[in-house]
């Protein structure tokens, strides 16, 4: 196996909306090139990945000279990935992170439950980017994005399995550079497509997928006949229950064997309108929340003339998991 390590002059345009739920450090931009598209079959042949954290910005790649090099890469990227916040992918909910996964467990190796920021889904689903290009693609986007000519690599993703298949009978140092090239201009393409991310409804993206917290992550925010249904998963769970009180108006249930948590809390309604009383939160929780325009003395509207307020509910959601979950695994 081969490490190739490289610092990076390379800048992410990152909103302020997505600062709002994701540290600016603490992640990498990850891409994965396989032998084939079954993860039963098929082994990681290349890891690449953009990391951001207190060293900077460096590109990391575990490349497999052989197949049966594929435990060894698996082992360097799964120590990459154990001291991360989050990932970046393209299609990565799809493939790259149930792939690794797969192949980890093939080896007894155990993937951590990362939250993977995935800028296929947020662009299909939450922009308009699919009325306005042909197909969303990576290279397409780039086009798009006027980022097409930053590109050196000119192979596909297939072509670079049949250039693996040559580097292996041959040993070619020129099929080995431009296998790691493609690999190497995806995540740097990856990482600038991050400025799309001006095009997408991220508080709306967030409020239906979840977003990390200090003790794991919300993987969904539900508001629905008068009641905030927050769900997610505890890093270091226990057998927990509490019950409504005046001081503590939430039902808070964490499982131990599968980590997961709901928290519900009881609204108000009014007409069109769902608001709650911020009275019983600590005044270092509620500061964040006082500054929206959603609080209006002492309470925040979760739902105004029935439009979901997207960036009050998934603050909230964020002041009450952490309230409540402190107070229970402390």
């Amino acid at each position: 196996m081969k490490t190739i390590n490289e610092k990076l002059d390379i800048s992410f345009e990152r909103t302020n909306a997505l600062d709002m739920y994701l540290p600016s450090a603490g992640f990498a931009v990850l891409d994965l090139e396989t032998m084939g598209i079954s993860p039963a079959y098929n082994p990681v042949i290349l890891s690449g990945m953009i990391t951001v954290d207190e060293d900077g910005i460096n590109l990391k790649q575990f490349f497999a000279t052989s197949p049966e090099d594929e435990e060894e890469l698996l082992r360097y990227t799964l120590k990459e990935l154990s001291a991360l916040s989050y990932v970046i992918t393209y299609n990565g909910k799809t493939f790259d992170m149930p792939f690794l996964d797969r192949r980890m467990k093939k080896y007894g190796l155990e993937m951590p439950d990362l939250f993977n920021l995935d800028l296929y889904h947020l662009f299909r689903h939450y922009s308009d980017l699919p009325k306005l290009i042909p197909k969303l693609n990576q290279k397409t986007l780039e086009e798009y994005a006027g980022i097409a000519t930053l590109r050196e690599d000119r192979i596909s993703g297939g072509e670079s399995v049949d250039l693996y298949n040559q580097y292996v009978e041959t040993g070619s140092m020129d099929f080995e550079r431009r296998i790691l090239l493609h690999n190497s201009d995806d995540v740097k393409q990856l990482s600038r497509l991050m400025a799309l991310l001006r095009n997408c409804n991220i508080h709306r993206a967030f409020h239906k997928n979840g977003f990390p917290i200090s003790r794991g992550r919300i993987t969904s925010v539900n508001i629905s006949k008068g009641d905030m249904n927050i769900e997610g998963k505890v890093d270091a769970p226990i057998d927990y229950i509490s019950f409504p009180s005046i001081e503590r108006p939430y039902h808070l249930q964490i499982t131990k064997s599968n980590g997961q948590f709901t928290i519900n809390l009881p609204c108000e309604i009014k007409e069109k309108n769902v608001f709650i009383d911020l009275g019983f939160l600590d005044s270092e929780n509620k500061s964040l929340l006082e500054g929206l325009p959603a609080y209006v003395n002492g309470f925040l509207i979760l739902v105004e003339s029935g439009n979901t307020n997207y960036i009050a509910s998934n603050l909230l959601a964020r002041e009450i998991a952490d309230f409540a979950l402190s107070e229970a695994l402390e």
